[in-house]
């Protein structure tokens, strides 16, 4: 990108591949420069090879898993594929912002990554949309652009939280309280560490039609029956079944709900996409649904 002088140095990624191997020759291509007829005729060019730096997922076999060619992942800085977080970043919240004032609409956000989805007759013209608002996108945070210039509305809705802030000061922000709360650590634990299965879903599904359930803060939802799927988007899987003990008030699930709860009160605007949490209007506190201790 530097090379043609009127660019910036590029610093987002696709999560794929580095190279791939033509299975005929042998030969091993930069995946950017591996020819369509390759991409598309041999499905090994789109796997999650065991091992592999670049996806980060440990006891893959061979064959196991597939990307989806439509479905592009675009990579912020801060964090590589072992969880390992920088010392700067861009949260993908600020570009995925950024993206929807130029009506490019995202279909997930994570922390660092974003995800596009192409469709099969996509133009040369449509994704050349998104690579021109990626690098203009560069050259505002080179330019520390304030955020009244770049999201007006964002700072029309909070101007007591981002009146006079500028693009730069807000990914150090995010960044830095992501890095601090552990975020991205702790939701890898809640999926990791399962909760303990204490009544059948059904159960709850009874309670819950004949009013037995309540909606409990987090700070008093220790050791109770979920009686509501948790699913936290993306990846779009529960971390929370109905049934399930929510564990203690430091374990896997509430520790990582409360740290986005704090998340969200430190970045109003930018708040987070989770399934069966719902947020008092008043005070912002994070409420998901229990069986009630004793039945109503």
């Amino acid at each position: 990108m530097a090379q043609a002088g009127d660019r910036p140095d590029w610093f987002f990624g696709v999560w794929q591949p580095d190279t791939v191997t033509d299975p005929v020759t042998g030969d091993r291509v930069p995946f950017a420069e591996a020819p369509p007829a390759l991409l598309g005729a041999h499905p090994s060019c789109w796997e999650l090879e065991p091992g592999a730096d670049w996806h980060g997922f440990d006891g893959l076999s061979q064959g196991y898993c597939l990307l989806d060619p439509v479905k592009v992942t675009l990579t912020c800085p801060g964090i590589d594929a072992t969880g390992r977080m920088a010392e700067w970043g861009i949260p993908a919240r600020v570009l995925t912002a950024y993206l929807a004032t130029r009506n490019i609409v995202v279909e997930k956000t994570d922390s660092y990554t974003t995800l596009i989805l192409f469709s099969m007759g996509i133009t040369k013209g449509k994704w050349g949309t998104l690579m021109d608002a990626l690098m203009d996108f560069k050259t505002l945070y080179d330019q520390d652009v304030q955020l009244s210039d770049l999201l007006p509305a964002l700072v029309a809705e909070h101007p007591g939280r981002y009146a006079g802030s500028s693009l730069r000061g807000l990914c150090r922000q995010m960044h830095d309280h992501l890095r601090q709360g552990r975020l991205v650590e702790l939701l890898d634990t809640a999926f990791q560490e399962l909760p303990v299965p204490v009544v059948p879903p059904q159960h709850c599904y009874e309670r819950l039609i004949r009013s037995g359930t309540e909606r409990v803060r987090l700070m008093e939802a220790a050791d109770r029956v979920a009686a509501a799927m948790v699913t936290v988007t993306p990846p779009g899987i529960p971390v929370l079944m109905p049934g399930e003990n929510t564990g203690g008030p430091d374990g896997p699930l509430l520790g990582y709900l409360t740290a986005l709860e704090s998340f969200d009160r430190s970045f109003p605007g930018f708040r987070s996409e989770t399934h069966g949490v719902t947020r008092d209007p008043e005070t912002g506190d994070y409420l998901i649904e229990c069986v009630r201790a004793d039945p109503a």
